[in-house]
C-alpha cells in the first residue's frame, strides 16, 4: 500500500540518505543535482521567505520516490504569490522526482501537497525530462514547435530546449561530423592555431574520486580560478544573479562544490596559456552524465575564442573517460549548436489554485502566450544585456545582478 511522508528538515533527510542513493541510481535522466548532497547544500541556503521540503512515497515498507519542493514568494503580473517549485533555481537543465517511476511519484506528491494545509497559489514545475514512447530521450527540431504532451494527467507544454552532446563513437568520428558546418570548424581550427602562437596552451581537468576513495581535496585554487574568469568576463553584467561569483549565490555554490567533491561528482575544466587561466567550464558528473553548469573566458582574448579550444579538449577527454552525455544547458543555443548533436526539450507542469487572483494570473499568461512573441535567447543578446547592466552601474560600485 502506497504511503506518502513529508520530510521537513535536513535531520529527517539524513535518515534516508541510503535509500535516496539507491533510487537515484535507477532514476531516468539522473544528475548530481538530484542527489541528497546537492539538496542539503541548497536547503541550508533557503531564503527567509521560502520553505523547502521533500515528499517521500513508500510501498508501505521502503521508499519508492522522493520529490524535493519549495514554496517561495514571487512577484507576478497579478501581484505577489506563493509558488510551488523544484528547489533548483535554474541551475539544472533537467530536474524531477528521484524514482524509477518519476511520473507516478510526481502525481502522488502533487496530490498530497494540494490536499495539505500548505498555502500556495500556483504549482509551477519546470525542467521535467520526458522520454518518448520507446523510452528514449525526446529530441526536437530547432526550427519547429514541439506539440503539447500528456503528462501527469494533463496537457503540458515544452518549457525549454537543452543543447546535448551524445558521446557515441569516438573523437575522430565526432570531429569529422562537425564538417557539416565547415566555416565554423575552420574558424575553430584557425583560432586554435593563433592561440598556440601566443605560448604554451595547457588543459587541466579535475575530477576527484570522493570521500569514499579518500580523494576529496576541493582544490579551491582551481575553483577560484573559475570565479576570477567569470568576474572578468561579460558574465559579470548578467541580470539574473546566478553567475558563480555573484554574492547572492556564491556561498551556495561553494558549499555545493564541497558536497560534489565529497561525492566524487565535481568536474572542473581549465584552459591555461603560459599557466594563466583563460577559460573554464565548471560542472558535475553522475553516471556518465555531465552537467556543464557555467562556462567563461577572459575578455582580452575574445577574438581568439579560447572557449573553443577548451571545448575541443574537454570533449576529447570525455570520450576518453567514457562519459555518455554532455549537457551544455538551455541558453545561447546559437553558439552551442556547432558542438551539440541534438536538442532535448523540457516540460512544464502548471496548476493554479481556484482563487480569483491565481485564475487571473492564469488568464494573463494564456493571453500572453497567444501573442507568439519569440524571446531572443542568443549568445549575442545575452552579452548585450550584460553590457547594458554593467554600464548602468555606478563606477564606484561593484556590479551585482538582481534576483
Amino acid at each position: 500500500m502506497q504511503r506518502v511522508v513529508e520530510i521537513c528538515s535536513l535531520q529527517q533527510l539524513a535518515e534516508y540518505q541510503s535509500a535516496w542513493q539507491t533510487l537515484l541510481a535507477v532514476t531516468p535522466h539522473a544528475s548530481f543535482f538530484q542527489s541528497a548532497e546537492w539538496l542539503a547544500a541548497r536547503w541550508q541556503h533557503a531564503a527567509a521567505d521560502e520553505s523547502v521540503f521533500v515528499i517521500m512515497t513508500t510501498d508501505g515498507n521502503q521508499p519508492t520516490g522522493f520529490v524535493p519542493l519549495c514554496i517561495k514568494l514571487e512577484t507576478t503580473s497579478c501581484g505577489p504569490m506563493r509558488v510551488l517549485r523544484f528547489p533548483i533555481d535554474g541551475w539544472a537543465s533537467f530536474y524531477g522526482p528521484i524514482s524509477a517511476s518519476p511520473e507516478q511519484t510526481l502525481v502522488a506528491a502533487l496530490h498530497h501537497v494540494w490536499r495539505s494545509k500548505k498555502k500556495f497559489d500556483l504549482a509551477d514545475l519546470t525542467t521535467i525530462p520526458v522520454a518518448d514512447r520507446s523510452g528514449q530521450p525526446r529530441t526536437v527540431d530547432s526550427e519547429s514547435a514541439a506539440p503539447p504532451i500528456d503528462f501527469v494527467g494533463q496537457e503540458c507544454d515544452e518549457a525549454t530546449r537543452v543543447a546535448m552532446l551524445d558521446l557515441t563513437g569516438n573523437w575522430d568520428s565526432y570531429w569529422e561530423s562537425r564538417n557539416v558546418q565547415k566555416n565554423r570548424r575552420r574558424n575553430v581550427e584557425r583560432c586554435e592555431r593563433r592561440l598556440l602562437e601566443l605560448g604554451t596552451v595547457r588543459y587541466e581537468r579535475y575530477r576527484p574520486g570522493g570521500a569514499a576513495l579518500s580523494d576529496a581535496e576541493p582544490r579551491w585554487d582551481l575553483y577560484e580560478a573559475c570565479e576570477s574568469i567569470a568576474r572578468a568576463s561579460w558574465q559579470d553584467g548578467l541580470v539574473d544573479g546566478n553567475t558563480m561569483h555573484h554574492d547572492q549565490v556564491r556561498p551556495l555554490l561553494r558549499d555545493a562544490h564541497l558536497a560534489a567533491v565529497n561525492a566524487g561528482a565535481a568536474d572542473i575544466n581549465l584552459l591555461l596559456l603560459d599557466d594563466r587561466p583563460i577559460a573554464f567550464a565548471y560542472g558535475y558528473h553522475y553516471q556518465g552524465f555531465v552537467d556543464l553548469v557555467r562556462i567563461g573566458f577572459v575578455p582580452d582574448l575574445a577574438k581568439l575564442a579560447p572557449g573553443n579550444a577548451l571545448w575541443t579538449r574537454l570533449i576529447q577527454d570525455s570520450f576518453r573517460r567514457g562519459d555518455r552525455i554532455l549537457d551544455f544547458g538551455p541558453t545561447c543555443l546559437d553558439y552551442k549548436r556547432f558542438w551539440t548533436t541534438r536538442l532535448e526539450p523540457t516540460y512544464q507542469v502548471q496548476q493554479y489554485a481556484s482563487t480569483p487572483r491565481a485564475q487571473a494570473l492564469r488568464l494573463a499568461r494564456w493571453l500572453k502566450s497567444q501573442r507568439h512573441a519569440d524571446s531572443d535567447d542568443s549568445n549575442q543578446h545575452s552579452k548585450e544585456l550584460a553590457a547594458k547592466r554593467r554600464n548602468e552601474q555606478p563606477h564606484n560600485q561593484p556590479v551585482t545582478a538582481g534576483t
